[in-house]
């Protein structure tokens, strides 16, 4: 049986005025879609498994209103972990769960991990890479993620260096072991990683069979495998209190951290479809069409000579004008509560102006 997980636990502070702490970005509309970045996920992966296998992990302060976004998979099928501890700790608990539902061994559930905040606009692409990837870790027995080929010299993602002695592996989508994870590097560094031919960008989806999964953290760091297998007894046994309790246990650790940077059968698929991650208020310049003068203009804002500037009025023109005169790369959000004023080569610092504000107290969060 094949099982998706969306990943849809993260605050999204980076969308800060519009992401809140109970309206995080994976429900905001930031591709131009018309649909939030979730609910594009969860139309993806009803594309490769049937709606009652799509599970949604997220947090116990996200689960209602994910359940009252009527995204058509099961309520029950989005699970709260107990409180936060990273991926690592979001996909121990994922695992835990479906073991403890299905009537079936390790070796016959298979799990792709994806995110709820990545904008793949050509659906068919990404599923037959997908397909290959679960494919992948059911033949090999392996660790498989999906590589984005580089088309600039990012310094905010990870990178997945390819074994320099690889042979493709034999499958219809080459599979190639990985050499190494490289954490988000410098410019320098970026720029020599996109050189080489080399790397390629980690696109954070994962895909396994639950026993390899298992194997691997065994090997890798087995008290947190020993947790995944009393979580799961927990689970069996209804005993929400106790399976609180051992997952509070567990580190805060991501899950590269944890398991794919020190498993030993770790494969990479090349991904062959068009990918963005949607990471902050400057993704919008890839998302959403530009006009004349590079600008990204949501909700009707006035712009008078500004040029390649994001403005999004989230309350619209009817409830609220904006008008910008002579801008040039900035980024402006206004929302009902709150304005955000940036230049866009500051985009990541939005995270320090939602600590300032949580060291206030400050309602809009």
């Amino acid at each position: 049986m094949k099982v998706i997980v969306i990943m849809a636990g993260g605050a999204g502070e980076r969308f800060w005025p519009l992401s809140r702490g109970n309206h995080p970005k994976q429900l905001l509309k930031l591709t131009g879609s018309g649909q939030s970045l979730l609910e594009e996920a969860v139309e993806r992966s009803m594309a490769i498994v049937p709606p009652s296998n799509i599970y949604i992990a997220t947090g116990q302060n996200l689960q209602k209103a994910i359940q009252d976004a009527d995204l058509g998979i099961p309520s029950e099928n989005v699970i709260a972990e107990p409180c936060k501890r990273n991926t690592a700790g979001c996909l121990i608990f994922a695992a835990a769960t479906i073991l403890a539902r299905y009537n079936l061994s390790p070796e016959e559930l298979t799990v792709g991990v994806l995110t709820a905040d990545h904008r793949i606009p050509d659906t068919d692409p990404f599923v037959n890479t997908v397909e290959a990837a679960l494919e992948a870790a059911e033949k090999f027995n392996a660790l498989v993620t999906i590589g984005i080929q580089p088309v600039r010299p990012e310094t905010g993602y990870g990178y997945i260096e390819i074994a320099q002695d690889n042979k493709k592996q034999e499958t219809e989508t080459p599979c190639y072991k990985v050499a190494s994870f490289r954490e988000k590097p410098t410019p320098e560094n970026a720029a020599k990683y996109i050189a080489s031919g080399n790397f390629l960008w980690n696109s954070g989806m994962f895909f396994w069979r639950l026993s390899t999964f298992q194997n691997e953290f065994g090997k890798a760091n087995p008290v947190m495998a020993q947790t995944l297998e009393d979580l799961t007894d927990a689970l069996m046994e209804q005993d929400s209190a106790r399976a609180g309790q051992i997952f509070n246990a567990l580190p805060n650790i991501s899950i590269d951290y944890a398991l794919m940077e020190k498993a030993a059968h770790v494969m990479v698929i090349p991904g062959k479809f068009v990918w963005d991650d949607v990471g902050s208020w400057d993704a919008l310049d890839r998302t959403i069409p530009r006009d004349l003068n590079g600008n990204v203009e949501v909700g009707d804002p006035i712009l008078i000579d500004c040029q390649d500037c994001i403005v999004y009025n989230a309350a619209g023109q009817k409830n609220l004008a904006v008008g910008a005169v002579g801008l040039k790369d900035m980024i402006v959000v206004v929302s009902g509560d709150s304005l955000l004023i940036l230049p866009k080569d500051r985009a990541q610092d939005v995270r320090k102006v939602v600590v300032a504000l949580r060291e206030k107290n400050a309602e809009q969060l």
